[in-house]
């Protein structure tokens, strides 16, 4: 748990450098630096680096634990026959079925453009060894997962 945070925070520490890179290089290049005498180097001085720096470093620490959920989702009865189709709801959100062990799935994204997006870390992992269910992953694909199970559960029961 501790090493998949830490991987997950380098990833996004490294994520957020990039991004903020980015932004200065097209501030520059879009800005009042490209039409004067003022080089690329200059706007790096004038800037303060140090608390830019301290800034992404703390979001990408920060951003692991409040980025990645657990929800859990109630069953009045067992998953094993409903199993089938959360598989296929998952797959109507182009969500695949990696791997199935033990009583937990595990499910990455379908497009390649997202998990590179997502920097590998699109995986969702439903583990039903008890009730209540638990979906996990990145928090806007675990909510809405979840939410998702949880009408078909409601759906089904009446």
């Amino acid at each position: 748990m501790i090493l998949r945070y830490l991987i997950r925070a380098l990833k996004f520490t490294f994520l957020f450098f990039l991004l903020g890179l980015l932004i200065f290089v097209l501030t520059y290049l879009f800005g009042k630096g490209s039409h004067s005498e003022a080089t690329f180097m200059d706007l790096v001085l004038q800037s303060d680096v140090k608390n830019m720096v301290i800034f992404f470093v703390a979001f990408g620490l920060v951003y692991p634990l409040i980025g990645y959920v657990k929800q859990k989702v109630y069953f009045d009865r067992s998953f094993e026959g409903d199993k089938q189709e959360v598989i296929r709801m998952f797959s109507d959100l182009n969500f695949v079925l990696q791997k199935e062990e033990g009583k937990k799935l595990y499910f990455r994204h379908r497009s390649m453009l997202t998990r590179i997006m997502r920097l590998g870390e699109d995986k969702i992992e439903v583990n039903y060894s008890h009730n209540p269910l638990i979906v996990s992953g990145l928090r806007k694909d675990a909510y809405r997962l979840s939410r998702m199970i949880q009408h078909y559960v409601r759906r089904v029961e009446q």
